[in-house]
């Protein structure tokens, strides 16, 4: 069965459009959560609490989260630059221990070296905070802090030729595997690793919700196979209508500018991939020339296709590339 894909951009490459897509032209029924201002409209919202601590308990459940509180102050950076750091959405458990959940929509040079570089922000309000709360007791309670974890949803695949989704790294000794300190953590979901088209009963949960975080957007309904608690209260909170009139407003006026920029880059590379080709034949003077160029131009557009959020089968199917070919153009 399939649940994705509005059809009515690609209505000159398909034969006809499936009566389970939404119907084009209209804003379906889930907020993309890809976008990073929605991601932290839901996530961030008090009223969405149960569906952030819900998500942290199934991706840390060595952790027995109880409660979480939202943390809203603003990171001051050690650089000079005028920036400071604002994440998406930081919150506290009851034990005191930090989470910080970031969506990360395009691919960055040294991320793992930004991500560890921030890190260090709640680190040291985490020291802080106990030497406020140590007070005249031992100067070494002060670093007795509660740990941080770091969760990074990544649109992108730091790891190409993988299908693991979700990657856990802290602090070990090289040799013999001993953890040095349990107090920084990080979690990298790299949801462009799992290439499916359709999620199975059998995936695991990281699995699942990669699938669910990167089509939500253009689905009808929750697919059976996302049985977890978790999803349910995810897609309730992503449903657009529980948005304010004027929440609604702004997220029509942003999803429009998206799909111009999908439809234009469609449209452009079916134009230049033509062209390319027909310049490739030429030079060359035979039909592999032409093949050439068209794969050749429609690898850039690939790209382009997959920074704005668009699941590799549908890059597939207005490429004309099979979903192998997408994966090594994309990720490489």
């Amino acid at each position: 069965m399939q649940y994705v894909l509005n059809a009515d951009w690609k209505s000159d490459i398909m034969e006809e459009p499936r009566e389970d897509y939404p119907s084009g032209g209209t804003i379906n029924r889930y907020v993309n959560i890809l976008m990073d201002k929605w991601f932290k409209r839901i996530l961030g919202a008090e009223s969405h609490k149960q569906t952030l601590l819900a998500l942290l308990r199934e991706l840390i459940p060595e952790r027995e989260i109880v409660d979480i509180s939202y943390n809203r102050q603003r990171k001051k950076s050690p650089i000079d630059d005028g920036h400071g750091a604002i994440f998406d959405v930081e919150c506290t458990d009851a034990g005191g221990c930090r989470f910080v959940v970031e969506m990360q929509q395009h691919k960055q040079v040294h991320f793992a070296e930004r991500a560890l570089f921030y890190s260090t922000f709640p680190l040291q309000e985490q020291v802080k905070a106990q030497h406020k709360g140590a007070k005249q007791t031992s100067h070494d309670v002060q670093f007795d802090y509660p740990p941080v974890y770091v969760i990074s949803f990544l649109n992108f695949s730091l790891h190409k030729d993988s299908n693991q989704v979700l990657f856990r790294y802290d602090l070990r000794e090289r040799n013999t595997g001993e953890l040095m300190t349990d107090r920084i953590n990080y979690l990298f979901l790299e949801m462009a690793n799992y290439r499916k088209a359709e999620p199975s009963a059998q995936d695991s949960f990281c699995e699942k919700l990669a699938y669910a975080l990167t089509h939500m957007s253009i689905l009808n309904a929750r697919p059976p196979e996302l049985v977890e608690e978790v999803f349910g209260l995810l897609f309730a909170a992503c449903e657009v209508t529980r948005l304010s009139e004027q929440e609604q407003n702004i997220y029509t006026e942003d999803i429009m500018t998206t799909e111009l920029d999908r439809r234009n880059i469609l449209y452009t590379a079916r134009l230049e991939g033509l062209e390319e080709g027909r310049e490739e034949g030429l030079k060359e003077g035979r039909k592999e020339g032409r093949k050439e160029g068209r794969t050749q131009e429609r690898a850039k557009n690939a790209v382009r296709l997959k920074n704005l959020g668009i699941p590799i089968e549908t890059i597939a199917e207005a490429l004309e590339l099979s979903a192998e070919e997408i994966k090594a153009l994309s990720l490489s």
